[in-house]
């Protein structure tokens, strides 16, 4: 696999020709703050570098996904057919483990679909973690009737990476693919994915592309089109211009691969982690647009927030432990720059948070206020809306304008009422230690009583956030784009009450008779 530079070398460009248009306003911001005091001289400063940061992060979105539509079929092309037979011969001679991961959130069905293979020698294996009778019985009864073997361990140490390492150590296969709980893969997995292989000689991984199917309530339909949009676009770049990650499930990884990474490092980020283990040893991440797999999104806000904090638990552990290594690694500088503008985000709501407290609370207090041309909000309004583009593009192609807007103003609300959880989730693992929360898979009625009381740290934080507004500045809107989302949360929680009346949601591919 070749990487090129030039997609990073046009955003670091573009980025660049911005800030020399605006640096003689954000200069002369940090010389007014000087004039008044040194203490205003490095809020403001620090305030500045915040700014360009969020306005590089924005220019990478930005590029991403218009590169990604203007060259879109060069970007997912892909191996024929059969391929891996002109390398492997046409007996399907290696082998491969399909390692179903559990913990409490056993899914029979989309575990029998995945069973569903055209490649013959293979072997299904559920590492099962959970601790709940039910479902500990309920995987017993499959494993019987199905002839699956089950692996337990006495303890749940390193969380998933455990898991998988308890078994992986002392298997016997050639590749093992990776299912979660709630994981569909198409028949022609692995033949597909050994056509990567044998195509791309250095990937150790092959990521197969990902959609959101069986949306059961109102939640779930409206944000999974989210899964559909991004998996494509921002993996297909990666490959050809980033870092690409190992994305947790829908993977497929060599034995090699597997040893020479020393194992998935026993960390809340592990698919991360590994993926850095393996691209220190030479094998790089494969994406597979064409193998489509099919997840589920979060059944309802709860759910939803749960995962949020474990992305961002995980995603500052992965920062405290492995900043100095990729620094100091073989990789590319755009590969480092990839990893850290899409790795480095969601923990990066506690800086944010300094930058609203500094120029809402602090400054004002201090006397003193920053201002800026008013033309200085364009480039900030578009990049405010650039982590929303590629959903803008793909959703107007697929519904109507007023559909689109209906799902923009919606996903406003949705990520932004994330900004509790990502403060809370970020200092919890800066000053302690991470850890590996299971999405919820089920989800009960939410009254509205529930809903308050379920998310009254978002809506303290919120209404806590207006008041100091307001006793400083004199009026709420300075806090209001932060605050206000979070004021949503209780409408969010009970959208997923909003069930679909068929029994059994759409499906893509179909189960194993």
């Amino acid at each position: 696999m070749k990487k090129s530079v030039l997609l990073y070398c046009i955003a670091f460009a573009l980025w660049a020709g911005l800030l020399a248009a605006t640096i003689s306003p954000l200069l002369r911001a940090i010389d007014q703050a000087e004039h008044h005091s040194m203490l205003t001289a490095v809020l403001v400063t620090i305030s500045t570098l915040f700014i360009g940061y969020f306005w590089l992060n924005g220019m990478k979105d930005l590029v991403y996904t218009l590169y990604y539509y203007l060259r879109k079929q060069k970007l997912v092309a892909a191996p024929p057919n059969g391929y891996w037979r002109q390398k492997f011969g046409n007996k399907a001679r290696m082998k491969v483990v399909m390692v179903y991961c559990t913990c409490n959130d056993f899914n029979a069905e989309s575990l029998l679909a995945c069973m569903n293979q055209n490649y013959p020698n293979h072997e299904v294996v559920i590492l099962d973690d959970s601790k709940k009778p039910e479902y500990i019985a309920e995987i017993n009864a499959f494993a019987k009737e199905h002839g699956v073997k089950v692996v337990r361990r006495d303890n749940n140490i390193g969380y998933k990476a455990g898991n998988l390492n308890n078994y992986l150590r002392k298997a016997d296969f050639d590749y093992f693919v990776i299912l979660d709980s709630d994981e569909i893969i198409p028949p022609n997995f692995i033949t597909r994915s050994l056509d990567y292989f044998a195509y791309y000689q250095n990937a150790g991984i092959i990521q197969a592309n990902h959609i959101a199917t069986r949306n059961r309530n109102k939640f779930m339909r409206l944000f999974a089109i989210g899964v559909n949009s991004h998996w494509t676009t921002y993996q297909a770049v990666k490959h050809h211009h980033g870092f690409l990650s190992l994305l947790g499930h829908g993977a497929m990884v060599s034995r090699e691969c597997y040893e020479a990474a020393g194992g998935f490092p026993h960390l809340v980020a592990e698919d991360l982690c590994f993926s850095i283990e393996a691209r220190s040893k030479g094998y790089y991440v494969a994406f597979a647009p064409d193998i489509i797999c099919e997840e589920e999104y979060p059944i309802d806000y709860l759910a939803f927030k749960k995962r949020h904090s474990k992305w961002t638990q995980g995603n500052m552990e992965f920062i405290k432990k492995y900043t100095w290594r990729i620094f100091t690694s073989n990789m590319t500088w755009y590969e480092k720059l990839d990893i850290i503008l899409f790795t480095y985000s969601l923990p990066l709501t506690f800086f944010f948070a300094s930058y609203v407290v500094i120029n809402v609370a602090i400054l004002p207090l201090l006397g003193h206020t920053v201002t800026y041309p008013v033309w200085l909000l364009i480039p900030t309004g578009i990049f405010l809306i650039a982590p929303m583009l590629n959903d803008i593009i793909y959703y107007y192609r697929e519904k109507n304008i007023f559909s689109l807007a209906w799902y923009l103003l919606h996903s406003m609300i949705l990520y932004g009422s994330m900004m509790f959880v990502s403060l809370k989730s970020s200092i919890k693992s800066a000053f302690g230690k991470s850890v590996f929360l299971v999405t919820p898979k089920d989800s009960e009625h939410i009254t509205f009583k529930n809903a308050l009381w379920l998310n009254r740290a978002e809506l303290i934080f919120g209404i806590s956030l207006i008041v100091i507004s307001i006793a400083i500045n004199e009026s709420p809107l300075p806090t209001l784009m932060i605050a206000g989302p979070g004021m949503f949360s209780v409408y969010l929680s009970m959208m997923a009450n909003q069930k679909r009346r068929e029994s059994m949601p759409e499906r893509i591919i179909s189960p194993r008779r």
